[in-house]
C-alpha cells in the first residue's frame, strides 16, 4: 500500500511512491501523459516533433507536435500541422496543454483495445468555456463507432463521459460551470454492464445501462478534440491523461486520481 507524501507544491495528498507505470505492469493497453514530464515533450516547428524542450523555453510561443507514451506501450500522440498543435504553459507550478478551442487536437496510432470490454480514464482538465468538446475520445466519433468512449464536456454545466458497442450511454457530472478545474474519471465495463463517472475523488453517477455486448476497437485516441482536430475543440487545458483498458479496482482508483491532482492542482 502506498502512503501519502507531501510533493514539491506541498500538496499533501500525493501518493507517495506511486508511479501510473505499475497501472500497466501487467501487459494492460493503454496511454499514460505527463506534460510536467519535459522529457516527455517535442516542440512542432513545422516540419519535425523531434525538437527537445527544456526549462528555458518561452513555453507560450512553441507548440507541442509530439507527447510520448509513458505507459510503455509506445502510443505517442501527435499532430503534424503546426497550426493544430497546444502551447505547453507553466503557471502556478503546474505544467499543462492548452487548446485553444479553434483547431488545436493530437492523436496517436490505432491502439487496439479489442482484448477487453472495460475502461478506465482518469483526467486533470480545465474547461474555459461550457460548451460540447473532447478531451479524451478513442475513434473519429464514439457516438456511431463500436467499441468505443469519449471524455468531455457538453453544452451547458455538465462533464460527460460516453461508451458505445450497439448504443450509446451517456453519463453526465452536471453544476460545473465553466470555467472549471477538475480530476474527472470515466470507469465501465461493458459485461457488467457499470458506467461511472467521478469528479475530485467522488463518484458523482453510475449507470447499469447496457451499451451492448462487445469488447472495446482497434482505435486512434484523440486528446482536446475529435479527429485529429477536425471537431469539438477543447477551450481549455489538459494537465494529466491516464487510460487503461481494465476497470480499475478502488486502490488503484484512489491512487491514480490522487496522482492526476498533483499534477492539476486540485485537492481531493
Amino acid at each position: 500500500m502506498y502512503g501519502l507524501g507531501v510533493n514539491r507544491l506541498g500538496v499533501t495528498n500525493a501518493p507517495s511512491g506511486f508511479s501510473p507505470l505499475s497501472l500497466f505492469a501487467n501487459g494492460e493497453q493503454g496511454v499514460w501523459y505527463d506534460p510536467s514530464d519535459l522529457t516527455t515533450v517535442f516542440q512542432q516547428d513545422g516540419t519535425t516533433a523531434t525538437i527537445p524542450w527544456t526549462s528555458g523555453d518561452i513555453l507560450d510561443a512553441n507548440r507541442v507536435g509530439k507527447l510520448v507514451d509513458k505507459s510503455g506501450n509506445g502510443k505517442d500522440a501527435l499532430q503534424t500541422t503546426l497550426s493544430k498543435c497546444p502551447a505547453l504553459k507553466y503557471v502556478g507550478g503546474l505544467y499543462y496543454l492548452e487548446f485553444d478551442g479553434i483547431d488545436d487536437g493530437l492523436q496517436t496510432a490505432s491502439i487496439d483495445f479489442s482484448s477487453s470490454d472495460a475502461m478506465s480514464v482518469f483526467t486533470g482538465v480545465r474547461k474555459e468555456a461550457d460548451e460540447t468538446s473532447v478531451v479524451a475520445e478513442i475513434s473519429d466519433n464514439a457516438g456511431t463507432n463500436a467499441g468505443a468512449f469519449r471524455f468531455g464536456s457538453i453544452s451547458g454545466d455538465k462533464w460527460r463521459y460516453s461508451v458505445r458497442v450497439d448504443s450509446t450511454v451517456n453519463l453526465n457530472a452536471n453544476s460545473y460551470t465553466a470555467p472549471q478545474t477538475n480530476v474527472v474519471t470515466g470507469l465501465n465495463d461493458f459485461s457488467d454492464p457499470v458506467t461511472t463517472i467521478r469528479v475530485d475523488g467522488a463518484e458523482i453517477a453510475t449507470s447499469a445501462n447496457s451499451p451492448g455486448t462487445g469488447n472495446f476497437g482497434d482505435h486512434a485516441l484523440n486528446l482536446g478534440a475529435r479527429g485529429n482536430g477536425s471537431s469539438l475543440h477543447l477551450d481549455g487545458r489538459i494537465y494529466s491523461v491516464v487510460v487503461r483498458n481494465v476497470l480499475s479496482n478502488a486502490n488503484d482508483i484512489a491512487l491514480t486520481e490522487a496522482y492526476v491532482a498533483t499534477k492539476t492542482g486540485v485537492t481531493i
